[in-house]
């Protein structure tokens, strides 16, 4: 295994065509790197770089490190411009909540490594800010991260998940849940399967998943507008154009993969995610709210750990502390957020962002105290002035439909 004897060798790729040629060295990287997601793959950080960072402006960033030829580190990252006067870099991918997808051979070196390539982007890169998005605190990068100085800004998030060691059998793992989540479960599946015929698949065809990915994408901002939340990219093309692209791409050690909840043959919940040899992280869930009664979404996520148990493959509940991912969860692997200032500039933007940060986590309390109805008349209030202001002259108006929710 590659060591630090030899002086190690970078290349910095911001080139799209030179990005696209490493592609056979990256897969050779991520296949024996230990535990790697399919997060990780080529395929799912070019389709991220082709649906959003190229779309939305961004310079390729990719450090690739060799030592004596062989290549032992691999840092996917763009660059963007922020107001106009700060250049941030952050990891290559869709921008939405990742694991940071930095890969590293594995071995006694993996740590000598990581330092290296780190001291090597803090001296050679032109960004004002690196942030490196959800390290795993199981991860070689989270012990060089967290190594370095105050100057970093930190945020730390829960990464629950199911892993099956210890279980014999499916019902010694449901055995272990607490006797409310299972006599509740239990009975809603036992009244939902009373009304037709219940199925669970896998989604195959291209077209199929299509459908249910416009289904799936209606439901969800349905559904958060309902309840009064936002999610700006969920309803961003670049967000649909990725999922789709992923839906088709070939099975290479790993893959996106929809599951389907269908009463009758109709669909009534699906559960998006990237499966891999070791597990398979949930992204997305959607649920037909006619059956909101029977909560869907817990019966496709209880027939997903059942699948997936009998595949020997964790779940990994990804980034966030939702109350019901304790219920269901036997770890948890916190991951913490790092931006390194890279000089004085970057400095001011890190100062500027936390105090955005205080100040959007007040807001965030004081919406959340006030119930959802509460919330949506408030908002209501506030943008009507609004949109009377940008309100055509000359044009009638109707009158409100009067919509059920």
């Amino acid at each position: 295994m590659s060591s630090l004897d030899a002086d190690p060798e970078f290349e910095i790729v911001t080139d799209p065509g030179r990005f696209l040629e490493l592609e056979a060295e990256w897969n050779g990287l991520w296949a024996r790197s230990p535990g790697h997601r399919f997060t990780q793959s080529f395929a799912w950080r070019n389709i991220g770089w082709k649906t959003t960072g190229l779309p939305r402006g961004r310079r390729l960033h990719v450090l690739v490190m060799r030592v004596n030829g062989e290549t032992v580190l691999i840092w996917p990252m763009t660059v963007r411009r922020r107001l106009f006067l700060w250049r941030v870099a952050t990891a290559l991918g869709p921008e939405f909540t990742d694991y940071d997808p930095v890969l590293a051979a594995p071995g006694l070196y993996a740590a000598q490594h990581l330092d290296a390539a780190w001291r090597f982007l803090r001296l050679r890169h032109d960004a004002d800010v690196i942030t490196a998005p959800f390290v795993r605190q199981d991860s070689a990068e989270h012990g060089v991260l967290s190594s370095e100085p105050a100057s970093l800004s930190t945020e730390t998030l829960p990464s629950p998940f199911v892993a099956w060691t210890g279980f014999g059998c499916w019902e010694d793992y449901w055995r272990t849940r607490s006797k409310n989540t299972r006599s509740g479960a239990s009975r809603r599946m036992r009244h939902f399967a009373e009304l037709g015929h219940v199925s669970f698949t896998v989604v195959e065809d291209h077209q199929e998943y299509r459908h249910l990915l416009e289904w799936s994408l209606e439901q969800k901002l349905a559904r958060m507008a309902r309840i009064g939340l936002d999610n700006d990219f969920m309803a961003k093309p670049e967000f649909h154009d990725f999922l789709e692209a992923l839906g088709v791409t070939p099975r290479l050690g790993g893959r996106w993969v929809m599951f389907a909840l269908k009463l009758d043959g109709r669909t009534v919940a699906t559960k998006m995610g990237a499966l891999d040899d070791e597990r398979y992280e949930g992204f997305i869930a959607a649920q037909d709210p006619e059956f909101a009664n029977y909560s869907v979404g817990s019966i496709i996520l209880i027939k997903t750990l059942e699948w997936l148990f009998h595949q020997g493959l964790a779940y990994d509940f990804r980034i966030g502390a939702e109350p019901y991912k304790r219920e269901w969860a036997t770890g948890n692997c916190p991951t913490t957020t790092y931006h390194l200032a890279n000089g004085r500039w970057g400095s001011v933007y890190l100062a500027i962002t936390r105090w955005l940060a205080a100040a959007r986590t007040a807001k965030d309390r004081l919406r959340h105290s006030l119930p959802a109805d509460l919330r949506r008349r408030v908002k209501a209030w506030v943008l009507s002035p609004l949109s009377r202001a940008r309100r055509p002259v000359g044009f009638a108006v109707a009158a409100p439909e009067n919509v059920s929710s």
